[in-house]
């Protein structure tokens, strides 16, 4: 009888082959445990099989990322590589991500909200674009004010809408945390036409787009980029796009010590991280912090607090549902939650203590998730056992490079000193 994985497997290269579109990365089966979970000794190993019925399973060799089942749930290493873009589009997206000239006003860059220092999150509530001054949590308001969202990371953005088995499709990645947008591409150009973000209050939005290709194609060095990227010097707003998007798909942290060990390093988690690894399967995070992401994509109404300062509530997808967050990289990136809510991982944690009830009081109770309402009580050693496994989901190797100077002749990442 196939089990749990086999059968996932199977059901999506059907589909996969039916529908042509997805890119499927195989999968290592390292083993597959049913694990008792336990609130003070932690057994399972990617490489040890432990059920109560003692029967061991299979290993299967079957690709690049690591799997392991705990009581019918997969949880996925990220891939060990990445497909990389050719380099000249690299380069060129980098210029442009730090380079201000796509900003009406010529003050902010990608990168403005988007730093290194800050795992590519700018550390803030919510950030300060268009005529804000300093960088991260220094920098200060300008006439435009404050973004309506925390700037979320964008390191392993490349790949957004990974399941567990490690299939996903570029096209069709979900973006931002209403899942407005599709694919990394079409994302990239969205904060430049937003008034606060980039844009500013001199162009409209489809002004901007107009006035973006306008400074590229004036610029001898863009077209000289574009000409040895795309073959060609007729710069258009599609590869600004594209080239933002093959930058930010480099720009990848896959070596935290849960991958670590789910390829096979027995030392790289802690036992308590061990152990906070089963308690977040088994009081239900991974039903929707799924995936080598740890996150479904989808979008999801748990009642989180209205985020302070703003003139109109955030209704998220319209039903103040938002895309459930990964959980990649937190070390990096508070504070948390779509409008920077929670400053630690211990508060993150403790909102999902006694989870019957709506803490946003334009969300009614009745209307939140059925199964966010249905999650058991978190705490105590239970809730300090999944922030230190949280802890093991966090890469510190990932590219910081910084261009020395950017082809326009502007301040490098725009007015973030």
């Amino acid at each position: 009888m196939l089990n749990l994985l086999q059968q996932l497997y199977l059901k999506f290269n059907l589909l996969s082959m039916k529908s042509g579109s997805y890119i499927l990365i195989p999968l290592l089966l390292l083993g597959c445990s049913e694990g008792n979970l336990s609130e003070t000794q932690s057994n399972v190993s990617p490489t040890t099989t432990n059920t109560d019925s003692n029967e061991s399973e299979e290993l299967l060799d079957i690709g690049q990322v690591s799997t392991i089942e705990i009581d019918n749930v997969i949880l996925t290493s990220l891939p060990k590589s990445i497909v990389l873009a050719d380099q000249a589009k690299v380069d060129l997206g980098r210029l442009l991500f730090w380079d201000p000239i796509l900003s009406g006003d010529r003050d902010v860059a990608c990168a403005t909200c988007h730093l290194p220092e800050f795992g590519y999150a700018d550390g803030r509530e919510r950030s300060i674009g268009v005529g804000g001054v300093g960088s991260g949590p220094n920098r200060v308001e300008g006439h435009t004010g404050i973004v309506t969202r925390n700037a979320q990371t964008i390191l392993n953005t490349g790949w957004n809408g990974i399941n567990e088995l490690g299939a996903f499709n570029p096209e069709l990645a979900p973006m931002f945390l209403d899942n407005r947008t599709a694919s990394l591409a079409s994302q990239a150009l969205e904060p430049i036409r937003s008034q606060k973000e980039m844009r500013g209050d001199v162009f409209s939005e489809d002004e901007i787009d107009v006035e973006i290709v306008s400074r590229l194609n004036s610029n001898a060095e863009y077209q000289t980029q574009f000409d040895a990227a795309y073959g060609t010097a007729d710069i258009t707003l599609a590869m600004v796009g594209q080239a933002l998007a093959d930058f930010q798909t480099t720009l990848i942290a896959n070596n935290a010590p849960f991958d670590r060990w789910m390829r096979g390093d027995s030392n790289a988690m802690s036992s308590d991280q061990l152990l906070g690894m089963e308690n977040f399967v088994s009081t239900g995070c991974a039903d929707c912090h799924s995936g080598p992401l740890f996150s479904d994509f989808e979008t999801h109404t748990i009642g989180v607090p209205e985020a302070d300062g703003l003139d109109i509530p955030d209704s998220g997808d319209g039903n103040f549902g938002f895309r459930t967050l990964s959980l990649r990289q937190l070390t990096f990136t508070a504070p948390y939650f779509h409008g920077g809510q929670e400053d630690n991982l211990d508060d993150v944690v403790d909102f999902y203590n006694n989870p019957g009830r709506s803490e946003n009081p334009n969300v009614p109770t009745n209307t939140l998730d059925t199964d966010f309402r249905n999650l058991p009580n978190v705490n105590g050693r239970l809730a300090t056992t999944i922030v230190q496994f949280l802890e093991a989901l966090s890469d510190d190797d990932f590219d910081r490079t910084k261009p020395e100077n950017v082809p326009s002749g502007l301040t490098v990442g725009g007015s973030v000193n």
